[in-house]
């Protein structure tokens, strides 16, 4: 069984993305969606309720500016590498 990601791993990781978002939007841009959705996944439940405050309503998401790089991408990619070596 995978290790969830507690309250405070959570903060860090958003901590993280926050510290290089080139734009306000990136915020409720569908690329950091993505990565929120699976730090969700990932979380324990503790997690998921301090996620919500992070993840944006349905009329707020937009599509992705088409930043390069776009910083949320790059570490939800990061996020994703990382998460599977640890797994193994």
């Amino acid at each position: 069984m995978k290790d969830l990601l507690s309250v405070s791993d959570v903060t860090a990781y958003i901590q993280k993305a926050e510290e290089c978002f080139r734009h306000q939007e990136c915020l409720s841009c569908e690329c950091y969606l993505g990565y929120l959705t699976q730090l969700k996944l990932d979380s324990d439940q503790a997690g998921w309720a301090y996620l919500k405050q992070y993840i944006p309503t349905r009329d707020q998401i937009h599509a992705c500016l088409g930043c390069d790089p776009c910083p949320p991408g790059m570490l939800y990619a990061e996020y994703l590498r990382g998460r599977r070596i640890q797994l193994k």
